[in-house]
This record gives structure tokens, sequence and C-alpha cells, in this order.
């Protein structure tokens, strides 16, 4: 062997090791016996298990080689094996050999991401010694693993676990694998001067982030497919297929994937399952390596351990390219680790009724919902966002003045202080407070003006009655009775929602507004259901989305938006409940909800709101419509509408017809 440089390094014979006389050829004869542990290569030999263990190897000096091109092939082996750390000990020295080579062994323990045991084994390294009885251990790459050849390094893949379905009342399969076309790039196919601009231009044509989707591309493997989208049968044929074909290493691979029963149904409830990205493995801590599948918002995100299983991995050995990415086809496998299945997450939506409010809100342009829940078990049954939101989830986190839907509120804490429906209150053309006037909505009738029972004022919504109580109902009374109903309540239901919001003190002027659901108030049209329910069912009610409760344990962070309840608040009665009841019959039989008695038996219940906003003169408009019919409490909700009356009063009649199944 020819010496190097560096290291002034070459072989010894035996004539030199035993010719010398006195203590140091005895010294070297011990040690050759394996008498002597320390010194003679053993302290160059934990250096290295400790540089290795650091992942430093650059400051060793190494015979044969530098500890600069030593690190070079030291970072090329482990760099696809992302996440992992390990621990390398010497466990043993041999005996030193004629030629002054003492051969140490290194246990090597690895704890990498996905595996359900530490991966062990031991190397072998030579710590050789030149004519000055300076030691040093010689570079291989089989120091680092037994079998590896030049130009081989180490791998971790995945095998991907079956992620369960989710599955809606009555056990219908709402989330399940269902056929998609997985579009993305062939980067064998791809020169890596042009993989940028493919990527770019594919991430155009398929409506994705462009520099994510580049930034993903140019992590991934040399040889690697990488998908941009999965896209539904229907979207595939839409797509542009003579745009798609000139990108270089342009692929579509039919395959299967989590998906709802269209593009639309739940989308911001459910989530969606995606490919990870080059950002999601870069802040996974190495839990996530690419061609790995996570859930992305809603109940996807939040269960995905629960749903998602755990991921099989494999520990291989393979042929590195040019740029260190594995060659595909030439993997050996040295451990691994099994899948296991996700489980199924039950919730309460009903495919039935979800798809109903989704398509009674089709036509409406400005950002809707209607969530329907059944007050006596609190499930949410239909949680549906219109066309209009894309995709925004208004359903669950839309935050808005309530309107006059708010006087159900005002009522209870009316009730409390005395009054039934039967009570009289003045409905007044205008009133001042502290300045500050209000009036009804334009074209209150003026035969409901003066001295009139609350269910009317209730049935024909006149502000200036609530607005009279302004000195008689404290803020405290009306907090109290919001809390009562369920505004402001803690949610779990494993999606940020919003319950709803109060000042905690206001003014006279913004305790004026607030009666009827005016100033600084604000709901969601799942908090006004929950309301509903409760109103209906006479205690509050807690909506229910998930109803495996076990899956909460160990899910994924994402708190409820939703106000600090006020304490102490006394819960709703059977008998003030009743009040309610009769005072929102009254708005369908009487009042503004009319087109409610066409439902079958005729029992419903509402309340109209119109709640303006915005510096238009005169104002835009939120439309709310509150009901109940048949164990069912819905709210509908048209952001930019003409009345809650003129607006939501239609969607709700066709929303609950088509409940009823007419």
């Amino acid at each position: 062997m020819t010496a190097h440089s560096d290291f002034g390094w070459r072989p010894l014979n035996r004539r030199t090791l035993l010719g010398g006389a006195g203590a140091g050829a005895l010294a070297v004869l011990a040690t050759s016996c394996g008498l002597v542990t320390g010194g003679r290569g053993s302290d160059q030999a934990r250096e290295l298990a400790q540089a290795l263990t650091d992942r430093d190897v650059s400051g060793i000096t190494f015979a044969g080689t530098s500890g600069a091109d030593a690190q070079d092939q030291f970072d090329r082996i482990v760099a696809n094996i992302p996440g992992a750390t390990w621990d390398v000990e010497v466990s043993s020295l041999g005996e030193i050999s004629d030629d002054g080579v003492r051969p140490a062994t290194l246990s090597w323990t690895w704890d990498v991401p996905g595996l359900d045991q530490p991966w062990s084994y031991d190397t072998t390294v030579e710590i050789r010694s030149d004519d000055d009885q300076n030691w040093a251990p010689a570079w291989s790459p089989t120091v680092i693993e037994p079998s590896l050849a030049e130009n081989e390094g180490l791998r971790l893949s995945s095998t991907p676990a079956e992620r369960g379905n989710i599955l809606g009342a009555g056990d219908q399969v709402i989330v399940s694998e269902r056929p998609v076309h997985q579009v993305g790039l062939d980067l064998s196919q791809v020169s890596p001067a042009d993989r940028e601009s493919a990527a770019k231009r594919l991430a155009q044509l398929v409506d994705v982030d462009p520099d994510s989707y580049a930034a993903t591309v140019s992590s991934a493997a040399g040889d690697a497919f990488v998908p941009a989208i999965s896209l539904r049968q229907d979207a595939y044929r839409d797509l542009d297929s003579a745009a798609a074909a000139g990108i270089p290493g342009y692929r579509a691979d039919q395959t299967t994937m989590a998906l709802a029963p269209s593009r639309t149904f739940a989308a911001s409830t459910l989530g969606r399952v995606d490919e990870v990205t080059a950002e999601d493995i870069q802040n996974s801590d190495g839990d996530l390596i690419a061609g790995d599948q996570i859930g992305r918002g809603g109940l996807q995100e939040h269960f995905n351990s629960w749903l998602g299983g755990t991921k099989g991995v494999v520990v291989s050995v393979c042929e590195l390219d040019e740029d260190g990415a594995p060659v595909t086809g030439t993997s050996r496998a040295m451990t691994d680790s099994d899948p296991v299945a996700g489980q199924d997450l039950h919730i309460t939506l009903d495919k039935r009724l979800q798809e109903a409010a989704e398509s009674t809100l089709a036509d409406v342009e400005s950002p809707s919902a209607i969530v329907a829940i059944r007050p006596s078990d609190g499930h949410i049954l239909a949680l549906a966002d219109g066309a209009g939101s894309q995709m925004y989830p208004t359903a669950a986190q839309g935050q808005y003045p309530p309107g006059s839907t708010f006087k159900v509120v005002t009522s209870l804490a009316m009730v409390r202080l005395g009054d039934t429906m039967e009570s009289t209150v003045n409905c007044s053309q205008d009133i001042t407070v502290d300045g500050t006037q209000f009036g009804n909505a334009p074209g209150y009738s003026s035969a409901f003006i003066g001295e009139i029972p609350i269910k009317d004022a209730l049935a024909h919504s006149c502000n200036t009655a609530f607005i009279s109580q302004y000195d008689r109902v404290t803020h405290t009374d009306l907090l109290e009775a919001a809390e009562s109903l369920g505004l402001g309540q803690t949610y779990e239901l494993g999606i940020n929602a919003f319950s709803g919001s109060m000042p905690q003190e206001a003014s006279s002027v913004a305790h004026a507004a607030s009666l009827f659901g005016q100033g600084r108030t604000l709901v969601s049209p799942l908090a006004l259901a929950a309301m509903t329910a409760s109103a209906d069912a006479g205690q509050m009610v807690v909506p229910q989305l998930v109803t495996d409760r076990e899956a909460f344990n160990g899910a994924s962070e994402s708190p409820s938006e939703t106000a600090s309840p006020t304490p102490s608040a006394p819960p709703l009665t059977s008998d003030e409940a009743e009040q309610l009841r009769r005072g929102m019959r009254e708005v369908v039989t009487t009042g503004y909800l009319q087109d409610l008695k066409a439902l079958s038996p005729d029992t419903a219940m509402g309340k109209t709101g119109t709640a303006e906003f915005g510096t238009d003169d005169p104002p835009k408009t939120h439309a709310w419509i509150i009901a109940a019919h048949q164990d069912l409490a819905i709210s509908v909700f048209v952001e930019d509408g003409e009345g809650g009356a003129v607006t939501g009063g239609p969607l709700a009649l066709k929303f609950l017809e088509a409940a009823q199944g007419s």
C-alpha cells in the first residue's frame, strides 16, 4: 500500500514491532496480545465513534484520506435517511496485526422515525499505525454499514398504511378511497436544468402553488415521481391534455385517494388528504418523508393519527446517483416495520341532509351557510357552506351580528324578570337612548305599533319594543341569557368553530343595540343553530360532530375559537323554554315566517333576522333565519341578503322540505 502525504503512513512489519529493546517493545507486544486496552489506537477508535455520533468526522485524522473527504462521503451516505439519530460506541478492540493494524468493533444503535424498535448492528474499522507510532482510523463506507459498497448509501422509505374512512350518520360512507388521477412529474424524464421550469408550468396548469411544488420537486430523489395534485375523474377529463403533454416529465397515474362524494361536500369540515410537501418534511422533525400523505384542514388534519394509522418504514442500502439521490430498483432492505391501518372516524353528518343543504345554497352568490342540529342529541346533521363562500368555513367560523334572531335571547332575559309571551311591551315608531335614535326596519307594519304582546313583537320584529327594555334588562342579564342558550360555550368538535361572543361591558347605547342583535355581539351560523336547538329541547344543547370520543386522545391541537363563557349563568328551564317556543311559533303563524306553515305537520317555529353592515346608504344587510321542526333545528345565513324573511325564508323552506323527503 502506498503512503499518503496527509498522514505519512507506511506499514509496519514484524521486525519493526519486535526489533526494539526495552519497555517500548514490551508495550507493543503486550498490546498486540490484547493485554492492554488503553492507547495503541483505542483513543482514536473512541474519538471516531464520538465523531460519528455527532455527525462530524471532518476533524478526524484518517489514514489514507482527509477528514473533509470522509465527511463528504459520510453526509452522502446518510442524506436519504432524514430524521434518524444514532449512537456509536467502541464495543471491542482486537489484537494488533504484524503490519500495525488494530481492528475496532463499532456498535451502532439507530433511532429511525417509524421503526418500532432500535436498529442495531456492528461494523469494523481498522486503526493503523505509522513508524512513529501515530495511530489513525482508515475510512471506508463499511465503517457506517458493513455491506456498503462505493457509491452506495442508506435510504429511508415508507409503506403507506390503509387510511380509515369517515362515516356519517347511520354509518353512511362519506370519505373513502375513490379513483383519481395523480398528476405530477417523472424526474427520470426531466433534466436537472429543466425541473424548476417544468414544475412551475405544471403547477400553473393544475392550479397549485408553483413555488411550493417547485421546492418539493427540488428536494425529491433524482428519478422519483413527484405528484402535484390528485384529480377526480371529471376534473382530469377537463384538464388541458395537450398543454400537459408538452411539459417535460408529465405523467398521470390512475390510483385511489381518500375523498368525499364530491369536491365541495362538507369540504371545510372534512379537510382533505394530500402528499407532503418539502415544507411539510422540513417541519416534521423527520416524521415525514417524500411520498407520505397527511390530512390538511378540518377533521382529516385534527384526527390525522387516528385516520392515518402508522406507516411502515424500510431502511435499505441502495446505489446513489451523482446528485446523491437513490437509484430506483437498487435497494436491498436492512430493517423494516409493518404499517398499521388507520381507524374509521364516525361523525354525525347526514349525507342526504348535507347534500340538500349544499344544493339549497348552490345559486347564492355571496357567502352563505345552512346548519342543521338534532335537538334531542345535539348531533350536527348538516354543516354546509354555500358556493359563494368559496371554501371558507362560513357555517362554523363566520362571525356576524345576529340581527333580530337575538331577540330570542332578549326574550329569555325578560321572561326571567317575570314576563310571559302575553306580557305587553311598547312598540314605538322610534326610541332614543342617550342621544342615539333607534327605529324599526323600513316598512314595519303600523298595525303593530303601540302596546303589543311580546309574542307579536317577536313575530313582527319590533326593534323599539326590545330596546325599550334597556334600563330593565341589564347587560349581565343579557350575557347570562345568551350563555343559557349556548352562545359562547366551548365546543369540542375536531374543527375550529366560533360559538359567539358579547362584550363583557357595554355603554347604554351599545347595550341598547345588543338587545336587538346589533353592536358588538357576534355569532356563527353554527352558534345560532345550537341556540335554536336549546330553545327547542328545553335545555342547553352542546353540538356534537365526532361520536368516537376516544379519537380525541392524542389528536392534533386545534382549539375552537370560542368566547370565554360568563360564569354561573343559570341553566335554561323547561318553563322558560316553553315561553320561547310560544313566541317563536307566533313568528310562523302570524309573523314573517309564514312560509314555514307549508310544512307538515304545521308545527314549525323560528325567527327572522336582518343585520346591517358596511357604510353604504342604505346599508347592506345580512339575512338570517332560525327555525325548528320535527327534531331539527336550523340556521340559514346569507351574507349579502335582502332581509331574513325575503332571502332566508325560501331557503329555509326548501331545505326543511328536503329534510322531510318532499
